[in-house]
Order: C-alpha cells, then sequence, then structure tokens
C-alpha cells in the first residue's frame, strides 16, 4: 500500500510540474490555445516518469553518496525518458537546442516536484512533532 501512495504522491507532484512547464512555454510561444491530447500527453508523461521516480529517487536510508549517486542517475534517466517523448509529441525538435531544452525542462519539473515534496513533508513532520509534544509533553 505504501508503493501505491507513494505512487500517487510523486504523480501528482510530476505532473504539475508538468503542467506547469507546458503552461509556460505555451504562454511564450504565444499559444492562445491547446488541444486536449495535450493533456494527454502531460498526464502520460507524469504517468511514466512516476516509474522512474519510485524506482530511483532516494531511502530515507540511503548514505549521501549513495543519495547524490541516486539523484544524478534519477535526472539522467527523466532525461532519457522525456527526450523521446518530446520529439514524439512535438514539444522539441531533436536537436542540440530541443534536447537541451528539453534537459532544462526536466530540471524544472524536477524542482518543482522536489520542492513541493520538501514543504508538503516538511509540514507533516511539524504536524507529526506538535502531536507527539502534546501527547508527550516537551521531552519529545
Amino acid at each position: 500500500m505504501k508503493i501505491l501512495s507513494n505512487f500517487v504522491k510523486w504523480f501528482l507532484y510530476i505532473t504539475t510540474g508538468i503542467l506547469i512547464v507546458c503552461g509556460i512555454h505555451y504562454t511564450l510561444a504565444g499559444a492562445e490555445t491547446v488541444t486536449v491530447a495535450v493533456f494527454w500527453k502531460i498526464l502520460f508523461c507524469g504517468f511514466v516518469t512516476t516509474f522512474v521516480t519510485v524506482v530511483l529517487v532516494p531511502k530515507e536510508n540511503d548514505g549521501r553518496t549513495k543519495s547524490y549517486i541516486k539523484f544524478a542517475l534519477h535526472y539522467i534517466m527523466l532525461c532519457i525518458v522525456m527526450i523521446p517523448m518530446g520529439i514524439w509529441f512535438d514539444w522539441i525538435s531533436f536537436s542540440p537546442g530541443g534536447v537541451i531544452a528539453m534537459m532544462a525542462d526536466v530540471g524544472g519539473v524536477y524542482f518543482a516536484a522536489g520542492f513541493a515534496y520538501y514543504l508538503i513533508d516538511r509540514r507533516q513532520a511539524e504536524e507529526i512533532n506538535k502531536g507527539l509534544k502534546e501527547k508527550y509533553g516537551e521531552d519529545v
């Protein structure tokens, strides 16, 4: 059950990040409308990249070096997955500029999802600590 809840949580963070990045790109490109297919593409990308995330994101008990390696491998794998999908969906061209743009976009989604995860995780930790202090006093 924990794996499913992690998958759903990361799917929401990642898909929201992809939606934000796409919204920024479409706005900067001057697009006034988008097709319904764009939303299905975003959901599909979120679903596929969530699998990569659930497998490769460092766990709490991973050491510092192992975590850095997993973060780097995770980012590289996300780029390897998203570059072909970006080409397939006509979001980027198969050129050095297109590949670099997708790598930057992956970085933007990575930052947005990680930041959301941090904020929510921090708030949950504060609530847990508050509950423990209420139940057991200040000794906790």
